[in-house]
């Protein structure tokens, strides 16, 4: 039950993006931590999932300005949750995509002819499960300052249990708005969206009357993505009544699915042939990431990992990575 929260409010004060994600996973299913990706000619920067061939992403940013993040939009059912395609693919495909122009290349070709986004990729949204995905990417003003240039939503669901409704939605940067994505559609947010942009409005204007200065924005973000609803609202209940009241909690403190469980719909062993499988079904928020972009083009990539794949239920000491590159834009 992964977030995504983001804003573009505070491009007049030197922050022309600030992204939040939790990550929400199985904690033994495999990922790469952040980091530049030794295949990528583009310099890309994010995780890895490495429980499915794609070797696909949920988050990542480019040298070149583009940025991308996607979740998943909770399906009917286990088939159509595991899909063909690994979803992280989506992501993948976007930020190597040559194009320099996002809406009128990559985006009109998504709408146009779904099956192909990406020739090198093969990437057909038919084979992928549900999500949406946030996407955009980054221009220089006249004055030289970096501004988010477009930013859309896409998603192969666009309305609630409606599969491949493939849909662009367009967002205006320059407006100043708060989103945020989860498990749902972009237009029906769950309340922990509700809340999460609430807490990120509230740093906004902590920004505004200059009260934070960087670090004071990352060390809020992390607050925002360590908000706990679920302790209380499931205190002394069994496991699975956790199950339904995900969606009010933008922190997920781990615990055991049990063998006979599902989250999101999907079966607790799909690892695309890694070894070893999952111990227990322990589940919970187990990466946190913000990205804040300056005017001046520099990009601060911080990645927590709360619990590490190959450690369990173990909480991962030490294990922060801080990136710091400039766009070449």
């Amino acid at each position: 039950m992964c977030i995504v929260l983001w804003t573009t409010a505070c491009a007049d004060q030197g922050f022309p993006l600030i992204l939040l994600s939790n990550r929400d996973e199985f904690l033994r299913r495999p990922t790469q931590p952040a980091g530049p990706w030794k295949s990528s000619d583009d310099g890309v920067y994010g995780g890895r999932d490495l429980a499915r061939p794609e070797n696909g992403t949920w988050l990542g940013i480019t040298r070149s300005g583009r940025f991308a993040a996607l979740t998943n939009v909770r399906e009917a059912n286990s088939v159509a949750a595991v899909s063909t395609l690994s979803r992280g693919a989506v992501v993948s495909s976007f930020l190597a995509s040559p194009e320099a122009d996002f809406e009128s290349s990559w985006m009109d070709r998504l709408e146009t002819d779904h099956e192909h986004i990406h020739a090198e990729a093969d990437l057909d949204l038919d084979q992928v499960g549900g999500f949406s995905m946030l996407c955009g990417h980054f221009v220089r003003t006249p004055e030289r300052k970096v501004r988010v240039g477009t930013l859309g939503i896409i998603s192969n669901r666009a309305r609630a249990g409606q599969k491949h409704a493939n849909t662009v939605d367009n967002l205006n940067p320059a407006l100043g708005e708060s989103h945020g994505l989860s498990n749902s559609t972009f237009a029906e947010p769950w309340p922990k969206v509700v809340t999460g942009k609430e807490l990120l409005d509230a740093l906004v204007k902590r920004v505004h009357d200059g009260s934070l200065n960087e670090q004071g924005v990352i060390d809020n973000a992390f607050e925002i993505l360590s908000h706990d609803s679920l302790t209380a609202l499931t205190a002394g209940q069994p496991p699975e009544s956790k199950i339904g009241l995900l969606k009010m909690s933008v922190f997920i403190p781990i615990f055991d699915t049990g063998t006979q469980l599902q989250l999101n719909n999907q079966p607790n062993a799909v690892w695309g042939g890694c070894s070893p499988a999952p111990e227990p079904s322990l589940y919970g928020t187990q990466k946190q990431s913000v990205i804040i972009v300056h005017e001046s083009g520099q990009v601060r990539f911080i990645e927590k990992t709360k619990f590490d794949w190959l450690q369990g239920q173990v909480p991962a000491e030490d294990n922060t990575v801080d990136i710091v590159f400039n766009l070449d834009i």
